[in-house]
């Protein structure tokens, strides 16, 4: 191979000089300067003079003359066809020749020059067998093919995967896509561009080679633990390397544990065949992670697909052929896939997208798991005439699947000059099948939180069904706890552990308007770009990160879609900074989402102009807040077919019949200063959640003094996680009106003077009204301030439950200021007033509980009836607390909310509820940390001690 296709120019020059020795990801290099003569042609007979590589491999090989070592390891050079030998067996303790076998041993590393090409068309046959750890390399214009009758039979193992890689990463430098070209297993099997599958010879789409042929169970040989990086070159704008090829590959082939990172075209492609794969990570591929077309019908389960946000298009592309006639139909099995789709397109024009049938493809797929990002393409899309007919027909199955997308579907449509006339609702075609979700995954990175819906969700009886599965009865490619990519696969397991930096952005996203920025004008004085939005948005429109950018909420409201009309997505990605000024909000619309997804290192802060401004001071009830309203049931409609409940702020309706539906994802949200007062009676919350449907994902947000409540809940079944809520006002957390979501990790603290409750929880006045309130809460620590007035009149206190509402508490400490007088003590930590006679009935009825809970207060316990005190509706607030199970009033010790790692009095007295439902992750403690993790940490505000 010559040294150009190797080597960067400032490389050459360094080698023509002298011997150089360089350190890298590949190791130790050393690098030839080609001034050694080396005889070309490899001498079969053996030599007792001779090294044991040049003994095993000069038959088949030759030493190369470009690298001396890699790894610490000889490098030999594979170039040609390798064909079987008449000569004495060479395979020693490593590698060598016998016959038609050759063995690649892990002794030298290995490269490839050109075009290697394994056996004759269905003659000639080798079985080219590639040791443990062995490492092939790859020129600019080389690539492995595996011909029709011969076997690969490439066997890593987890601690010792093979590696093929460019040669560029050889010499230390950055391994991108499409540095050399890939595999190519080309098979026998039936593929249906050859009429007469008996005198198949199908062309590959690089180079002269053929496939195909009427052999279903064909045996390529076996590739396991093995990864392909940075390949598939490019030919001309119609010829591209797939990572991983198979052509007619038959069923007799193995494959399992496999990944192709950072390829220039597809990932893994299928031509007809009936291969089936299992245990799959197909990762930043800049076409198609997986296609399929021309008649596979093998299977794929475990396989999971990551994309590059602006480097990628499709996570599968399946199609069959456009001539609805030809024979055999792709119809694969799938399973258990997990598909993160990117944000962006990638450089050819090319969306990031989930899932595209077409061109006549059926499929039995289960437990598929499709997330979307804040400015994905669609995520499930149908297309063509054929392949609507086959969905029509129960040929194209799609079950327990699951898609969290902000463009969830897309739908086939008829199109006079793509010649299409019919159409289909992909969501109602994907919502008609048995087990079929929309709404949040609930992972953490690719894997499952124990609350997600996939670890329920999933087919059951797998390997019933199909005997190329197993029993995976989860959706996605993870089940929570097994981590099958771990210890063989690359840059999926946070190798690097800096945070990447925001980009530096030139101009504001599309759906914002660029304000002037004059110097000195903000705290921040590295912004030099301000968007601002406002008004109604009714498309979708993503708030583009940058370390230079600002985004300003300006003119009032910003209202994301129309109520049940219009329906729009508001992303917004991870580092985002948003102000707003004095009368301005959002308003998420019934029907639209919004997409905040902050990280743990890259936050979304929603803040007031005066928290950014310089010279000014962010205080509570300078703006706003964030309001999401919901299709969900609130009790404030008696025909929940017909519901329009107005939000106490704006005109902006919510309610309805559907408690599952999803607003989209908040996560890694910081709210600050919001809150504005309207008049005595309406006044805003930090976040609002009126009505919003279980289907929402809302975890890690912080509310930060809030001039009303930090959250409140108008009915739905939201569920919420990891919640910080500091100097709120009025009641940190709120419920009313039919909330019958679940939270847990929630840690309240006041600002003494300035704050009402932690917790006030209502239902319903009138009987009858339903749902009523029963949120399920878990693992709280609330830190009440003292007894003093806030500037409405109301005192620092607990929990107040109400107004007939039932509700499950578990693992709850309020842990109350115990001073001698009301300006140094809390007030009462848990209250019910029963003015309401609903609320007494839900005490001896036992729908509203407190279990595993300390309070720990001078003031522990207070019941109150404003109403008629005489009425006998009395409850003996202690005693109801203590006879309940694991409650007691000891005095506990806290560190900013956190006990000591040695604590006995909350650590290991809780209850652990995550067997009870999935959504609760497993504790043993009481109060929201467990005296060693700070989930706070790194991502919230923290205000001054």
């Amino acid at each position: 191979m010559e040294l150009k296709n190797l080597f960067k120019l400032g490389a050459v020059a360094m080698a023509l000089s002298a011997t150089i020795g360089l350190s890298g990801c590949g190791g130790d290099i050393n690098i030839n300067t080609g001034n050694e003569t080396v005889d070309p042609t490899p001498t079969p007979t053996p030599d007792p003079d001779k090294s044991d590589q040049e003994k095993a491999y000069e038959g088949f090989a030759t030493k190369s003359t470009t690298f001396v070592s890699v790894d610490g390891k000889e490098v030999w050079e594979l170039k040609g066809t390798l064909a079987p030998s008449s000569a004495a067996s060479t395979i020693g303790s490593a590698g060598g020749q016998d016959g038609n076998k050759i063995v690649l041993g892990n002794d030298v590393v290995w490269m490839l020059d050109g075009a290697v090409i394994a056996g004759g068309d269905n003659a000639d046959s080798v079985e080219l067998e590639i040791q443990p750890g062995t490492k092939v390399l790859g020129g600019s214009d080389s690539y492995l093919v595996v011909s029709r009758g011969s076997q690969i039979m490439a066997e890593g193992t987890k601690d010792e995967p093979i590696v093929f890689t460019s040669s560029v990463t050889a010499l230390g430098q950055e391994g991108e896509a499409g540095q050399w070209g890939g595999l190519v297993l080309l098979g026998n099997a039936p593929v249906n561009t050859c009429p007469d599958l008996s005198a198949c010879d199908a062309a590959f789409e690089v180079g002269s080679h053929n496939y195909g042929g009427n052999d279903e169970t064909d045996n390529s040989g076996s590739l396991k633990y093995v990864r392909v990086e940075f390949g598939g070159f490019k030919i001309n704008d119609t010829q591209e390397m797939n990572g991983i090829s198979f052509a007619g590959v038959g069923s007799g082939t193995e494959v399992e544990y496999i990944q192709v990172h950072e390829n220039n075209d597809d990932g893994v492609e299928f031509w007809g065949g009936n291969v089936s794969i299992s245990h799959v990570v197909l990762t930043n591929n800049f076409d198609d992670s997986l296609d399929w077309t021309n008649g596979w019908q093998g299977s794929a389960q475990h396989v999971y697909i990551r994309q590059a946000d602006n480097g990628s298009n499709r996570g599968i592309e399946a199609d069959s052929n456009s001539d609805a006639q030809a024979t055999p139909m792709s119809n694969p099995t799938l399973a258990n896939f997990t598909i993160q789709v990117a944000n962006g397109e990638n450089s050819g024009g090319d969306d990031a997208e989930g899932i595209l049938f077409r061109k006549g493809t059926a499929v039995n797929a289960y437990n598929l798991l499709v997330k979307g990002d804040v400015d994905s393409g669609e995520c499930l899309e149908v297309n063509d005439d054929n392949t609507v007919n086959n969905a029509n027909s129960d040929m194209l199955v799609v079950e327990n699947s699951l898609i969290d997308c902000v463009e969830p579907f897309k739908d086939a449509k008829p199109d006079a000059e793509e010649g299409r006339t019919l159409a289909l609702d992909v969501e109602a075609w994907f919502k008609g099948q048995d087990g079929n979700l929309e709404g949040a995954s609930d992972l953490n990175g690719y894997m499952p939180n124990s609350s997600s819906v996939a670890l329920t969700g999933g087919k059951a009886d797998l390997a019933n069904m199909d005997d190329r599965l197993e029993d995976a009865q989860y959706i996605g490619a993870f089940d929570g706890t097994n981590d099958w990519t771990m210890g063989w696969t690359t840059d999926i397991h946070g190798e690097s552990t800096d945070p990447v930096a925001l980009p530096t952005l030139t101009s504001c996203p599309v759906g914002t308007t660029s304000e002037p920025v004059v110097a000195g004008l903000y705290k921040d004085s590295s912004v030099t770009l301000v968007c601002s939005l406002q008004g109604n948005v009714l498309s979708n429109t993503t708030l583009l990160a940058g370390q230079n950018v600002m985004y300003k909420l300006n003119g009032g409201a910003v209202v994301v879609g129309g109520d049940n009309t219009t329906p729009a997505t508001l992303g917004i990605q991870a580092g985002v900074n948003i102000f707003s000024t004095s009368d301005s909000y959002i308003a998420v619309s019934r029907g639209s989402k919004i997409m905040a997804q902050g990280t743990k290192e890259h936050p979304i802060v929603m803040t007031s102009e005066e928290d950014v401004l310089a010279g000014a001071t962010g205080e509570r009830g300078q703006w706003g807040g964030l309001v999401i309203l919901g299709n969900g049931l609130t009790n404030k409609c008696p025909d929940k077919d017909a519901c329009d409940v107005a939000f106490e702020v704006g005109s902006h309706n919510y309610g309805g019949n559907d408690n599952t539906e999803s607003s989209g994802q908040i996560s890694h949200v910081v709210v600050k200063y919001a809150g504005f007062k309207v008049n005595d009676t309406q006044e805003m919350n930090g976040i609002s959640f009126a009505a919003v449907g279980s289907g929402t994902q809302v975890d890690h947000i912080q509310v930060h003094a809030n001039g009303d409540d930090g959250v409140e809940f108008w009915g739905g079944a939201v569920n919420i996680k990891y919640v910080y809520l500091t100097e709120n006002f009025d009641d940190s957390l709120d419920w009313t009106n039919g909330w019958t979501g679940k939270a847990q990790f929630v840690h309240i603290t006041h600002e003494d003077g300035a704050a009402n409750r932690g917790i006030e929880g209502d239902s319903h006045k009138s009987a009858g009204d339903t749902p009523t309130s029963m949120p399920m809460i878990a693992n709280f620590t609330i830190e009440p301030g003292v007894d003093i007035e806030n500037a409405s009149g109301d005192k620092g206190e607990g929990i107040l439950l109400r107004v007939a509402t039932a509700a499950k508490l578990y693992n709850v400490l309020v842990r109350g200021r115990k001073g001698a007088t009301g300006e140094t003590e809390s007030g009462e930590c848990l209250e019910l007033d029963g003015t309401y006679s609903g609320l007494v009935d839900n005490v001896n009825d036992g729908s509203l509980s407190i279990m595993n809970s300390i309070i720990d207060c001078n003031e522990p316990f207070k019941f109150s009836n404003a109403s008629d005190p005489a009425n006998n509706l009395t409850v003996d607030v202690e005693t109801w607390f203590l006879g309940q199970d694991g409650n007691s009033t000891a005095e506990v010790m806290l560190t900013n909310g956190m006990p000591a790692a040695t604590d006995t009095v909350l650590l290991g007295n809780g209850k652990d509820l995550s067997t009870e439902d999935s959504f609760f992750e497993a504790t043993d403690y009481i109060g929201a940390f467990d005296g060693t993790t700070d989930w706070r940490e790194g991502w919230t505000y923290a205000p001054a001690q």
